[in-house]
């Protein structure tokens, strides 16, 4: 007998979700193909089974969220002989407990029967806790309809329903990624005293050196230049932890990157010893794995600094919220034909972008950012092809 138990995709990651199973109970699998697929707080994977056999028993089923190394099935040779009991006493004895309370408490079966609210606290599953608290329901208004009174999921969702009946078209529950993001917003928004720096960058010799080389985007340049700039403020290459400043090293840059799942930053390691090239083939890896919801813990992990175009989104200026725990946030609007008055005094016509740059003002001043924000400004202002190329 092959326990499977909730693997673990990363060092921070504590829980899973079974978000579906591949595999029905009872069916053959064989080594090398997908059992299930696994949800974490940051992407959804298709999980291979790492053994040949027969699916006996699934034991956690498909929706619950369970800690790391919990078996969740079990699979055995086909004739083989199997005892699972010892994985489902918990929640046996659960039940057992659940039913003794409700023999001893005849009145309040009394009042469930006869619809009266406030009787059910405790008494409901913890999917359906926590739909309730997706959907904004109050559980002690809602009657429980389940086996013994237990309030059920399609309780919440009538009641929901019932109270917004005209008013809402749709209820979306969050899934993993945009929970993690909610998240974290509102973590930074809290806890992350930030002001934001706004700068108009003349990109014309951005855009000739990108035709120069090809197959990069701006925002391939975008994010090298930011790495270059950071070579001399390292200050912004930080974060804010237990009383100290944190400065690091390497430059890893968090890149948001729009996918069908939602928005996702996953991370650009070492940008300082890497090309454009090697940066924007990475870009495109990362973006293709967010597409398909490959994106690992790891491709999440180590950020240092972030960066966020959208430029191509017709966005010009915009006020970005850091992505705690880091101390910057880059934000790039659209390139547009802009008049501008040039250094002889004549007005032409220039492509202007406009960078916002967002510091955690707890240990950033104005004039250590504007001096970030003026050297991103100049790397792509003067930039070079060489510049790109190491």
């Amino acid at each position: 007998m092959i326990e499977i138990k909730m693997p673990r995709l990363g060092v921070t990651m504590q829980n899973g979700t079974v978000s579906e199973w591949l595999v029905e109970e009872g069916n053959t699998v064989e080594k090398g193909d997908f059992l299930f697929v696994l949800e974490t707080e940051k992407s959804t994977l298709d999980i291979e089974a790492q053994e040949s056999g027969v699916l006996k028993k699934i034991v956690v089923p498909s929706g619950k969220e369970v800690p790391v190394n919990t078996v969740i099935a079990v699979i055995a040779e086909e004739n083989e002989e199997i005892d699972v009991s010892a994985y489902f006493q918990d929640e046996t004895a659960k039940a057992e407990t659940a039913a003794a309370a409700l023999k001893l408490e005849p009145k309040e079966e009394t009042s469930r029967a006869e619809g009266q609210s406030g009787q059910n606290a405790g008494k409901i599953s913890p999917r359906a806790r926590r739909l309730a608290k997706e959907l904004g329901v109050t559980v002690e208004n809602v009657v429980g309809t389940g086996k013994d009174g237990i309030v059920t999921e399609e309780d919440i969702r009538k009641l929901a329903k019932s109270e917004t009946t005209g008013m809402v078209k749709e209820r979306i529950a969050l899934n993993n990624v945009k929970k993690a993001m909610a998240e974290n917003m509102l973590n930074s928004w809290r806890n992350i005293p930030q002001f934001t720096q706004m700068i108009s960058v003349n990109m014309e010799t951005a855009l000739k050196v990108k035709k120069e080389l090809g197959t990069i985007s701006i925002n391939d340049i975008l994010i090298k230049s930011v790495g270059n700039a950071l070579k001399h403020n390292s200050m912004v290459n930080s974060r804010f932890e237990d009383q100290q400043i944190i400065v690091f090293n390497e430059v890893n840059i968090s890149v948001a990157v729009n996918s069908s799942n939602g928005l996702v930053v996953p991370v650009v390691k070492n940008v300082e010893t890497k090309s454009v090239f090697e940066i924007s083939q990475e870009i495109r890896s990362l973006a293709e794995k967010a597409e398909k919801n490959q994106l690992t813990i790891d491709d999440y992990a180590n950020g240092t600094i972030t960066v966020s175009n959208l430029g191509s989104l017709g966005i010009e200026n915009g006020t970005p919220i850091i992505n705690s725990p880091q101390s910057s946030l880059v934000f790039a609007g659209a390139i547009k034909k802009t008049p501008i008055v040039n250094e002889e005094g004549d007005i032409v016509v220039a492509p202007i972008m406009t960078l916002s740059i967002s510091y955690d003002h707890r240990f950033i001043d104005g004039v250590t950012g504007a001096q970030f924000t003026n050297d991103v400004k100049i790397a792509l202002e003067k930039l070079e092809a060489s510049d790109l190329l190491s």
